[in-house]
């Protein structure tokens, strides 16, 4: 298994895997205006976990600056998702230590994520990457 940032190729495949995630509509060109927006923006990373040249994970990370951290940022983690068969292999663990890497590269002190509330597995996937419950995440939602 690979871990490497998404390609423009692979969008398609992503598109289908985000499926599992969250019932949503979209194209492939509108996913390839978004997806060229990331690449011009260098606190954007994307990354895919592939099997056999197959996208079975992925996970978005986006670095942000705080003026109140001293020069330190922090990342927020999103768009979480392996593929259901690939559950319980290690998929997401590789992806998490990916965007640890990531974020000690780029002086963050923290990352931080949200996940619906019934998601009780993946909280307890997400205790076992070192997250917990400190804080009180909150949504609005626009559309």
């Amino acid at each position: 298994m690979i871990i490497e940032k998404l390609k423009k190729a692979d969008i398609p495949q992503l598109l289908e895997l985000y499926k599992e995630l969250v019932d949503f509509e979209n194209t492939v060109e509108t996913a390839n205006e978004v997806y060229e927006k990331m690449l011009a923006d260098e606190n954007y990373c994307l990354l895919v976990a592939k099997e056999d040249d197959k996208i079975v994970g992925s996970i978005l990370a986006i670095i942000c600056h705080s003026i109140p951290l001293s020069g330190k940022s922090f990342v927020v983690v999103e768009d979480v998702i392996v593929k259901e068969e690939y559950r319980r292999f290690g998929v997401g663990r590789k992806l998490f230590e990916e965007i640890d890497k990531i974020a000690l590269e780029n002086n963050c002190c923290y990352s931080m994520l949200v996940s619906s509330g019934f998601r009780k597995v993946a909280h307890v996937f997400y205790e076992n990457q070192g997250y917990n419950e400190e804080v009180k995440g909150f949504r609005k939602k626009y559309f």
